[in-house]
Parts: structure tokens; sequence; C-alpha cells
């Protein structure tokens, strides 16, 4: 099994205080930022939380929250980041308009598991 290459969590709630392993899929743009990581995560989401009914949410989008902080590369961990679901598929895609995204919440990336755990602590 591949090494996640961080763990997502949150200390603000949003269904991820259990952390979540996360693998770098690629690199997107936005209409206003070009700095929109989209990741795999394990275990996802349950799909039904953001109207999705029985499919789960495994892939999302991370775009970090605070001026100054990079995902390409992480230079400084905790990373503060908003969580967005694309609404629409993003095989084959470079770019994601504001009308084809949806926040779901904001959570922290953490480079080993244990550090995830230890959040707010």
């Amino acid at each position: 099994m591949a090494t996640a290459d961080f763990y997502l969590a949150s200390s603000e709630g949003y269904n991820l205080e259990d952390p979540r392993q996360c693998f770098r899929i690629r690199r997107l743009a936005g209409d206003h930022r070009d700095d929109f990581l989209l990741a795999r995560i394990d275990p996802p989401l349950i799909g039904q939380l953001y109207g999705m009914g029985g499919q789960d949410l495994d892939e999302l989008v991370l775009v970090t929250r605070h001026k100054g902080a990079s995902l390409f590369p992480i230079a400084e961990w905790p990373v503060y980041v908003h969580v967005v679901r694309p609404l629409v598929p993003v095989a084959g895609r470079d770019r994601l308009h504001d009308n084809e995204i949806e926040s779901i919440g904001w959570a922290e990336l953490y480079e080993t598991e244990e550090a995830a755990r230890r959040k707010g602590r």
C-alpha cells in the first residue's frame, strides 16, 4: 500500500475529527488562484452528508487558507486549508470554476498521522 503524502484532520469538526490519509493527485487552477490541490482521501467521507446519496467522497480539492502558505511545496506544518468538493467530474480538467465547487469545511494538513491525532492539544 502506498504511503500517504500527508494527513487531513480538522479541529473545527466537519466530519474530519479522525485523520484521513491524503494522496496528491495533481494541481488545478480556479477562477481566482492557481494553487488548488486535487487529493484522494482514505477513508472517504460519507457522501450522504453532502447530498451525494450512497456515493462516498474520496476526492477533494484543498486550498490554503492563509496568505503566504503553500501546498507546492509544503514548507511548514500544519497547513490550514479550505476543503472543497468538486461538483463536476475532474478527470481531464486543469481548471475548476467557482460554480463547479462547494466548500465543505476547514481543516489542517499534518505531516504524520500522529501529529494529526494530537491536533489542538
